[in-house]
């Protein structure tokens, strides 16, 4: 697996922003774009809400939460991995990893944001950072060799990227 496909320096950034901010979540229901079955979970009181199902061989994923969190992942297939980190208020994010070799890099930060990515076929790769408020993305790929980074601090904005061709590269930037 080429770890190099996702940018080292946004994965550390993503782990490494969140150690000495305090994070919480709102669960929104994400269920209608995301497909993940039921109503992502509600808060009520718990310090951290994650859902992380597993099926298949070799797939990974780290998850960086404190406060009150949200983060839902299903990965199955081979040799997928995620690196998710929150900080800031009300925010959540959902993964859906499929196939193999898809790679998986987020980062959100401010209030009130949202991130859905759904990846099917082979070695995708996908980077997403949200810093701002009132923010959302949704990432679909289900072809092969495919790439996208996206970065919004832009509050407000809302946008979706699909790929289902193999090897097309995307990159958006909303300042």
């Amino acid at each position: 697996m080429k770890i190099s496909r996702v940018p080292k320096v946004a994965l550390g950034v993503a782990l490494g922003a969140v150690v000495s901010l305090s994070l919480a979540v709102f669960a929104a229901d994400l269920s209608p774009v995301s497909d993940f079955g039921p109503s992502e979970p509600g808060f009520s009181g718990a310090a951290q809400v994650a859902r992380v199902t597993q099926a298949g061989a070799g797939n990974r994923l780290a998850g960086v939460q404190s406060g009150h969190n949200g983060l839902m992942a299903n990965q199955a297939g081979a040799a997928n991995a995620a690196v998710m980190a929150q900080a800031g208020t009300d925010n959540w994010m959902a993964l859906s990893q499929s196939g193999s070799g898809n790679q998986y890099g987020a980062y959100q930060a401010g209030t009130n944001n949202r991130s859905v990515t759904v990846q099917s076929g082979s070695s995708n790769a996908a980077v997403v950072t949200q810093i701002g408020s009132s923010m959302s993305s949704q990432v679909t790929q289900f072809g092969t060799n495919d790439s996208v980074t996206i970065l919004q601090s832009r509050n407000g904005t809302g946008l979706s990227v699909t790929q289902t061709g193999n090897g097309a590269r995307a990159s958006v930037l909303m300042k």
